[in-house]
């Protein structure tokens, strides 16, 4: 029986290491492959997405392969790609680490999308069908009103088994950030500044979401900085909360918005159950050296005005800054401990690819490391001011141990019964569990060593010196029409059978990858 529609595999390459995607409530869904999906679909392809994390790579011959890059797994992600090309198969790379390093992710590519994928997939799978993949695509950053909904990634969902992700739904209402943090690379992607959804149509989301599962838990906002403009978003939390959908949601957000009590209210009532602040650091000059407007004297107020509003909060901080010595650890540990953040995420100072902080640590010579597969927030890769490489690796491994033991989680506990929900202070109690078990020990599989090419990492140096809005715009006029021959990059090959074409019936047998 002959094939009815073209396939298309959109791949999330695994994690060689373990960490905040293995934690009760910080298994996400694979967004951007879903968005990918549901534009594939639309262009009357089927997209099958293949989650390797917790799903082998599957032996068939797909039309086209996509795969979303990071950083930390884009080593493999080039070894995945290299072996479906090797095979005959058309490969596309995309995704935050493609973008800003779009001339080494096309050496192992037929084509790379810069950017957002809405404006650009019905060219790239048009000239896919027609076998004339054109290397750099640039996505730009459109109207959300493009975005897929929810419904057309219903059968994604559906695919699911209902264990492997929670939240299980994620949506999105804004893209881009107001702020400028030196490590941070969301407004390279996204854009300095903010782009709505329609308010009506993200609760219509969510409603169709509430039909979908009793569950009342489980919504996650994926939008950078949830509350970065006041105006959208009381006009969101409000048509959220005049809906009264029985949802509680998390999303990400400044401590800034504990300013506004009358918001926080409000988002309780909309259904908010957690925030997610970038802390960062319980000293101003560290903040200061970030380029972060926060101001550690004002968290305990703040936290606490949270708290009284009935929400819970996680806390991120991050080790390694020039400012920091040995003494770091137990001062974060005990100073969030003490204003009461009910969840921690602690991380290294990671120079990441396309921001300032690369472009500084680049032009002193001070990293070390350009294996990108080390870029997980829980290696040093450079030489810190005040402290060894191996007493920055060693310190944040002690604080996940110290914030999340035993005695420390019983008293956050008793201290969630009091000011939380029952059934709030017993998920939060889980959360913490699920942090000490997978914290317990930082370990990294053995994964082949990845050198990238030095022009490579010299066109990187000048994108992360740009402007946020024009870098990777920069870093495609860099690559565009430039390849290098394959062989400057170092690459170990993935075993995977793709011999079958998928016009025939799938089997259940499965090879390792």
């Amino acid at each position: 029986m002959g094939r009815q529609r073209p396939v298309v595999h959109l791949i999330l390459p695994r994690s060689a290491f373990n960490g905040l995607h293995h934690v009760l409530a910080h298994r996400f869904v694979p967004l951007q492959l879903m968005t990918v999906g549901a534009l594939c679909e639309r262009e009357g392809w089927e997209a099958r997405i293949v989650d390797e994390n917790y799903e082998p790579l599957p032996d068939e011959r797909p039309d086209l392969v996509g795969i979303t890059v990071w950083t930390i797994f884009a080593p493999r992600a080039y070894r995945i790609a290299d072996r479906y090309r090797a095979a005959g198969v058309p490969v596309v790379l995309g995704g935050v680490h493609a973008s800003l390093l779009p001339g080494e992710a096309l050496r192992h590519a037929d084509a790379v999308v810069v950017g957002e994928a809405e404006g650009v997939m019905a060219r790239v799978l048009a000239d896919a069908n027609a076998g004339r993949m054109a290397g750099i695509y640039r996505g730009g950053w459109g109207d959300m009103a493009a975005a897929p909904t929810i419904g057309e990634m219903y059968r994604f969902y559906d695919r699911f088994p209902a264990w492997r992700y929670w939240p299980q739904y994620s949506v999105q209402s804004t893209r881009g950030c107001r702020f400028n943090c030196d490590y941070c690379s969301v407004i390279r992607i996204n854009g300095r500044g903010q782009r709505h959804r329609d308010p009506e149509e993200v609760v219509r989301e969510v409603a169709k979401r509430m039909e979908r599962t009793k569950l009342t838990a489980g919504l996650f906002f994926t939008d950078d900085d949830f509350g970065s403009d006041l105006e959208y978003t009381y006009e969101l939390l409000g048509a959220l909360a005049d809906a009264k959908l029985k949802v509680k949601w998390t999303a990400q957000s400044s401590i800034g918005i504990a300013r506004n009590e009358e918001l926080l209210a409000l988002a309780k009532k909309a259904g908010c159950a957690v925030l997610f602040l970038g802390l960062e650091s319980v000293t101003r000059q560290s903040l200061v050296e970030a380029n972060k407007k926060n101001r550690p004297s004002e968290y305990p107020e703040l936290i606490g005005r949270i708290h009284d509003a009935g929400i819970a909060t996680e806390g991120a901080f991050i080790f390694g800054f020039d400012h920091d010595d040995r003494t770091v650890f137990e001062r974060t540990v005990e100073f969030a401990d003490e204003i009461g953040v009910d969840l921690a995420l602690f991380n290294v100072l990671t120079p990441a690819p396309g921001t300032a902080t690369f472009a500084r640590y680049w032009d002193d010579g001070r990293i070390v490391d350009f294996d990108w597969s080390h870029y997980t927030g829980y290696w040093a890769l450079f030489e810190p001011a005040n402290m060894s490489r191996a007493e920055l690796e060693a310190g944040i491994r002690w604080a996940y141990r110290e914030f999340y033991s035993r005695r420390r989680r019983a008293r956050r506990f008793r201290r969630h019964l009091q000011l939380l929900a029952p059934d709030m202070a017993v998920v939060l109690a889980g959360i913490n569990w699920s942090f000490s078990r997978e914290f317990r020990r930082i370990e990294h599989q053995p994964e082949p060593p990845y050198a990238p090419p030095r022009v490579e990492l010299e066109r990187l140096a000048v994108t992360s010196r740009a402007d946020a809005n024009r870098a990777i715009w920069l870093a495609a006029d860099q690559a565009d029409g430039v390849l290098a021959a394959p062989d400057q990059a170092e690459s170990t090959p993935v075993t995977l059978d793709v011999s079958r074409s998928v016009s025939r019936p799938l089997s259940r047998s499965r090879s390792p990858a």
